[in-house]
């Protein structure tokens, strides 16, 4: 019997970001390991009471070790070894840096190298501080895009065959949805249809300030311009962010919408205009592909991923031109068939990505990896 194991302990914690990439490999995993003698084994959080993960094959340990913790180089290799696994896929890059099984990791992005600044000294610490030996212990590397693989390639110098991409892609939530449907729920929210839309974690990598300074320039030009909804979360460094639409006297135009669950995060994609996502990094750009999918123009910005994930299907801008982005916001609201081009190619290009895919690929790598 061959043990598979994936690393799901972040499930106890949140549901967005990394948690939800796992979240998608462990529902489907199990339908494309073809493989009788192969066990997937979901090592989660014992305070993860609420997550179940069935399919054939699969296995759940409950572990004490926490994601992130400063003893987890120490406790949570014995714990997978007790377990007898052959190989552990740790998605969130940091594999125990001992034992004798396999290691696949999947990096994301490398913010924490690029962007020092804009995080935390403790998640500095934590990332950049051990990126290096999880690249060095692992057999085999998981990048989320071409940008991230080739990031990869020059701050490590790895071979090609070492790091392969496997694509993200938008939950099944994240479709068209009936007017009245996404109309209820955006009454419960108080909005009506037809703002702009933001979506992702307040954190200055996802440069908000501009974005905001912009669209206090689209309001001096157009005064009766729709609101900009926020929806998200707030991350590192937040406060200052916070500061700007006081600074800027838009507060009474923002609306900012923490936390929202996945319905209504779908209805929040369905009723905008358009969605605005100017980040200065990302490895993938998850919130673009989540708004093509249920058929809203995207304008992104020119940085990381973004333009390869977007394609010809939305607006690419340069990241830290305001006054391009004003005018771009302007002229998608002047224009509705230009809106509805976009739409059209947005749903398309969404169409490319698909985490049933992302399994297959990545079941051909552990199968790789341990040689079968």
């Amino acid at each position: 019997m061959i043990r598979i194991g994936l690393d799901a302990r972040l499930l106890a914690y949140r549901r967005e970001g990394i948690a939800r990439y796992i979240l998608e490999l462990a529902t489907r995993l199990p339908h494309v390991i073809d493989d009788p003698e192969v066990r997937l084994v979901i090592f989660q959080s014992r305070k993860d009471l609420n997550t179940r993960i069935a399919g054939p094959r699969v296995q759940t340990a409950y572990v004490w070790t926490p994601p992130h913790h400063r003893w987890e180089q120490r406790t949570w290799p014995l714990e997978i070894v007790f377990r007898r696994v052959s190989l552990l896929h740790s998605p969130d890059f940091i594999p125990p840096f001992t034992g004798s099984f396999r290691k696949v990791i999947t990096i994301h992005d490398l913010h924490f190298l690029k962007y020092p600044d804009f995080m935390t000294a403790e998640s500095r610490r934590y990332y950049a501080g051990q990126i290096e030996q999880a690249v060095r212990v692992a057999d085999h590397i998981i990048a989320v895009s071409q940008t991230t693989r080739a990031d990869l390639m020059a701050y490590f110098g790895l071979p090609s065959d070492r790091v392969s991409v496997v694509y993200e892609a938008a939950s099944a939530v994240y479709r068209p949805l009936p007017p009245a449907v996404a109309r209820e729920a955006l009454e419960r929210l108080g909005l009506e249809q037809g703002y702009i839309l933001f979506v992702g974690t307040w954190e200055p990598r996802k440069n908000l300030p501009m974005l905001l300074r912009a669209y206090a320039r689209l309001l001096d030009r157009r005064p009766e311009a729709p609101p900009l909804v926020l929806a998200g979360r707030r991350g590192w460094l937040y406060q200052e962010i916070l500061e700007w639409p006081h600074r800027l006297h838009i507060v009474d135009r923002l609306r900012w919408i923490e936390g929202p669950d996945d319905p209504t995060l779908a209805a929040l994609y369905n009723g905008a205009a358009f969605l605005v996502f100017p980040s200065l990094y990302e490895g993938f750009g998850l919130p673009a592909v989540e708004a093509m999918a249920c058929g809203t123009p995207v304008i992104v910005s020119d940085r990381g991923a973004l333009p390869e994930v977007v394609g010809d299907a939305g607006v690419i801008l340069p990241a830290e031109d305001e006054s391009r982005w004003t005018e771009a916001m302007e002229a998608l609201l002047e224009d509705p068939e230009a809106r509805e081009r976009m739409r059209r190619k947005g749903l398309e290009r969404a169409a490319a990505f698909s985490w049933d895919r992302a399994a297959s690929e990545t079941w051909e790598i552990y199968r790789r990896v341990l040689g079968r």
